[in-house]
């Protein structure tokens, strides 16, 4: 059999698949923009919409931004205002209080200038016990007044006693029982009106039900004695 030689070109080959590829992708673009042209679709109007809700979703991003910062400055308004009320409430009742406070010592003080019955004499204007905050520790307060336009020296002397339960007993207590120097009584002397306050302790478990105080003139024939009672149920608990 005879030998046959053909020239062999690679190149040639390599060019002929190069071009066959480029003319399949360019006609299958053409087709692709031919049918989106059939179709009604429109590249530069889409590039436009495209462009515009760009531009919306940027003004929305930037409205929404501006929002939060209005937000962040009405919250921190909102605080302010709650604690410049919660404030003004506390120096309300502050004020609410000086102000008892303060009615309470004009009616002492009208009492001892202009009292109701001119010739009541001696008085006890005001008799309380409270608590100082300790265990067991109490402190009694007794203001003695008289008629401002009596020039005598009141004299005489307070005795206080405090009932109450001990080991489920009723018993009394007097004021020597009751503080630790062991004092029997409170002495006054006082021309207008006089302030005591004595400092109490109570036994281990004592409850107190309630207190009693006497006041005992020494000057005047005709002054008497002065008692009264006070519930103190609560004091205890």
């Amino acid at each position: 059999m005879p030998l046959v030689v053909k020239p062999h070109n690679p190149w040639r080959v390599r060019i002929f698949i190069v071009l066959g590829a480029t003319i399949i992708i360019m006609a299958g673009w053409i087709l692709y923009e031919y049918g989106r042209f059939t179709s009604g679709f429109d590249n530069i109007e889409a590039y436009r919409e495209r462009s515009e809700l760009l531009d919306t979703q940027k003004q929305l991003e930037d409205r929404v931004e501006e929002l939060r910062e209005q937000k962040a400055v009405l919250e921190r308004a909102s605080q302010i205002k709650k604690e410049a009320y919660a404030e003004l409430d506390i120096n309300l009742k502050i004020l609410q209080a000086e102000l008892l406070e303060l009615k309470g010592e004009l009616a002492f003080y009208r009492g001892i200038v202009s009292p109701s019955n001119a010739s009541a004499g001696l008085r006890l204007q005001r008799f309380k016990v409270e608590s100082t905050g300790q265990p067991r520790s109490y402190r009694s307060k007794v203001v003695l007044t008289q008629v401002l336009k009596n020039q005598r020296l009141a004299r005489g002397y307070v005795r206080l006693s405090m009932e109450g339960l001990l080991n489920g007993q009723l018993m009394t207590l007097s004021l020597k029982d009751l503080t630790e120097k062991q004092i029997k009584e409170i002495k006054y002397r006082f021309k207008y009106f006089q302030n005591l306050e004595q400092d109490l302790i109570l036994p281990e478990g004592f409850k107190p039900l309630r207190a009693m105080i006497q006041v005992i003139p020494t000057s005047g024939r005709s002054q008497k004695a002065i008692e009264k009672t006070i519930e103190l149920a609560k004091l205890g608990e």
